[in-house]
C-alpha cells in the first residue's frame, strides 16, 4: 500500500465529513496489535496534533512501522506505557519507503507524533505498523536440526557417487 495515495484519500473524505473539526484522525489501532494496522491524521486548521495510536503486544513481538508527511519533516515515536520514547522516524513526503524496526514485550504501547507539534492547515501524516511474533528458541533448534538432516542427506548421496 503506498502512504502518498493513502494521504491524499484521507484528505479528501476528511474535508468532505467534517468541515468544521479541527483535525481527524482515522485509527485502526485498539486492542491487540493485528499484523498490520494504520493510522492518519489532517488538521484542519492551524492547531496542534493529537493523534495517539495505542495498541497491546500479548507475545513478544517485532514491531516496524513506516510512514509520510506533508510537512517537510514530522519525528514520529512508538512510546511504552510509561511514555518513554522506544523509537523514533522521521517522516517526509519522500520517506513512505524507510521501515524502522524494534524488537518488544509484551505490554501496552502507542505511537504519536513528536515534533513539530503543530502544522498549518492540510498538514498531515499516515502510517503503517507491522507486528510478527518473535520465534522461540525452540523454533530454532527444529530450524537447525532440519538443516542438518539435509546436509547429512546430501553427504550421503555425494558419497554413493
Amino acid at each position: 500500500m503506498k502512504i502518498k495515495p493513502v494521504v491524499r484519500a484521507l484528505a479528501v473524505a476528511a474535508l468532505v465529513v467534517s468541515a468544521n473539526a479541527q483535525a481527524a484522525v482515522f485509527s485502526s489501532f485498539g486492542g491487540v496489535h493485528d499484523s498490520v494496522e494504520s493510522g492518519a491524521e489532517i488538521l484542519f486548521g492551524s492547531s496542534a496534533f493529537t493523534g495517539v495510536f495505542e495498541f497491546v503486544l500479548d507475545a513478544p513481538s517485532i514491531v516496524s512501522y513506516k510512514g509520510a508527511s506533508t510537512l517537510p519533516f514530522l519525528g514520529f515515536g512508538l512510546f511504552d506505557a510509561g511514555n518513554t520514547l522506544l523509537s523514533g522516524a522521521l517522516f517526509s513526503p519522500t520517506t513512505s519507503a524507510s521501515l524502522t524496526s524494534v524488537t518488544l514485550d509484551a505490554g501496552s504501547y502507542h505511537y504519536a507524533p513528536v515534533f513539530p507539534a503543530s502544522g498549518g492547515v492540510g498538514a498531515s501524516y499516515a502510517f503503517e505498523s507491522y507486528a510478527a511474533m518473535v520465534p522461540e528458541p525452540e523454533s530454532y533448534a527444529y530450524m537447525l536440526a532440519g538443516l542438518g538432516m539435509l546436509g547429512m542427506v546430501a553427504y550421503r548421496r555425494s558419497a554413493r557417487r
